[in-house]
């Protein structure tokens, strides 16, 4: 009984603040001359796997009507992902030890998509010259 309490504690606080991270933190500005790194694809500050709305819209180039539409697509597979990832835990509770579970939790932790994030910009994947196909001068 007190191993489901504990559960049910920890997914709404886990929901809850899904809900309040839902956009990430807002994006300023660079101050003029200022050097930046690429706007996030996925958001430093969910789940692994969870993509920043405003940074993917950015990095696909994408303005006006687009942008809203594909923000609420990316709102929708993050609200999907987190589910899927609360239901894994829910899942494993009845396999796993709970040092195991605190485990399978880590690897899910936030944190891990600043890496993601490293990755794809080690191989050029950000900004709209990624999303654009190469131009037929290029062959």
């Amino acid at each position: 009984m007190q191993r489901h309490l504990i559960g049910a504690v920890l997914a709404t606080l886990a929901s809850a603040t899904f809900m309040f991270a839902q956009e990430g933190p807002p994006h300023q500005m660079p101050a003029p001359g200022q050097v930046t790194e690429p706007e996030h694809i996925f958001c430093p500050t969910m789940k692994t796997g969870q993509l920043c709305t405003h940074g993917t819209a950015a990095n696909l180039g994408l303005t006006g009507e687009a942008t809203q539409e594909w923000r609420a697509i990316a709102r929708s597979y993050n609200q999907r992902v987190n589910a899927a990832t609360e239901q894994l835990f829910r899942d494993a509770e009845a396999t796993l030890l709970p040092e195991q579970v605190a485990l399978l939790k880590a690897w899910f932790a936030v944190g891990l998509n600043p890496e993601i994030n490293t990755l794809l910009y080690g191989k050029g994947l950000y900004g709209q010259a990624a999303a654009l196909p190469p131009s037929s001068s290029e062959n």
